[in-house]
């Protein structure tokens, strides 16, 4: 005997069984869209931070040899 339609409501309470019955962690495709845009927005600072970090290592060592030529030339001319 083929089953009848279930309504709505009816099938939601099914599913809300099974999941009930079975709890995993949620995959990428049931992520709610806020917590979606959440995790997409703490990547894009992780990934900001790190080419900050980059830069700021960047300069800080092209000052230091500023300084050390600075230094050289006061030295050496004065």
């Amino acid at each position: 005997m083929p089953e009848e339609p279930l309504t709505r409501k009816e099938y939601r309470r099914r599913q809300a069984q099974v999941a009930q019955a079975a709890p995993s962690t949620p995959s990428p495709r049931d992520l709610s869209r806020e917590a979606h845009l959440q995790q997409t927005k703490q990547a894009l600072e992780a990934e900001r931070t790190t080419r900050l970090k980059h830069r700021l290592n960047w300069a800080i060592g092209g000052l230091s040899v500023a300084i050390v030529i600075v230094y050289l030339i006061l030295f050496f001319v004065g």
